[in-house]
């Protein structure tokens, strides 16, 4: 007879629903019916956010308890590392934190292991978990809040959206580890010799260019002393604008 587990009886998304349902009674009751606009905004966001939160910890805790149920009904399942070697021990319940755009959440996962090796995870394959604490979605909105201003503006605007999930060292550091290919990625790209077949575009800007005029190429250098009596060159005038 298997052992009874507790937690497969426990609905994963028990949590969420309730911080759903509280944030619904919230928005419901009295006192959210003398609010203005912008502390319902506050309230929303602030408890909409742990709710997004709650989500996707439940889902992860959904996959880690199916994970265990296929580990536990495939008994000739091998898993090996990527040293090639198989892993022929199993255990549940290792678990890793994972910072991401919603707050912080528990990855629980199976580990497999082979005396003398270390563990593999392949649940942190199929979930393309980093190597680090911060999700790839955080690592993205710091680049990308980054590039706008300085680090702590960074760092500050991250809090708004995310809550306190990063550090103004944190930041600094994914946004330079976010950028450690870029002159591998340029020095790879060579351009591709050209052939007389291959057509030579330029595009010139010539605004805030004085542009000589025509009758002084017409006529080259002695062209202004070839003009009639009263006539003033273009080019002549245009000097003359400019010493003023």
């Amino acid at each position: 007879m298997e052992p009874y587990d507790a937690f497969d009886a426990i609905d994963p998304f028990t949590a969420a629903t309730r911080a759903f349902d509280c944030l619904k009674d919230a928005l419901a009751g009295p006192e959210s019916a003398v609010l203005s606009h912008h502390e319902l905004e506050d309230l929303v966001g602030l408890q909409g956010r742990e709710l997004l939160r709650l989500l996707l910890q439940a889902h992860l805790d959904l996959r880690e308890k199916r994970e265990r149920e296929q580990v536990r009904q495939t008994k000739d399942q091998v898993v090996r590392g990527a040293d090639g070697q198989a892993r022929p021990h199993h255990e549940a319940g290792h678990s890793r934190l994972l910072a991401c755009v919603f707050g912080t959440v528990t990855v629980t996962r199976t580990a497999w292991r082979g005396k003398g090796q270390t563990s593999v995870h392949p649940s942190d394959a199929e979930l393309s978990l980093p190597a680090g604490l911060h999700s790839h979605g955080l690592r993205r909105l710091a680049v990308l809040e980054a590039v706008r201003g300085s680090y702590d503006q960074a760092k500050e605007a991250i809090d708004r959206s995310c809550g306190k999930v990063l550090g103004n060292r944190q930041a600094e550091l994914l946004v330079v580890a976010a950028a450690v290919d870029i002159d591998d990625f340029y020095r790879c790209t060579i351009p591709l010799p050209s052939t007389a077949a291959t057509a030579l575009v330029m595009q010139v800007d010539a605004k805030g260019v004085v542009m000589r005029s025509r009758i002084s190429t017409d006529h080259g250098a002695f062209g202004l002393n070839m003009l009639p009596a009263g006539v003033i060159s273009p080019l002549c005038a245009h000097e003359d604008r400019a010493s003023r």
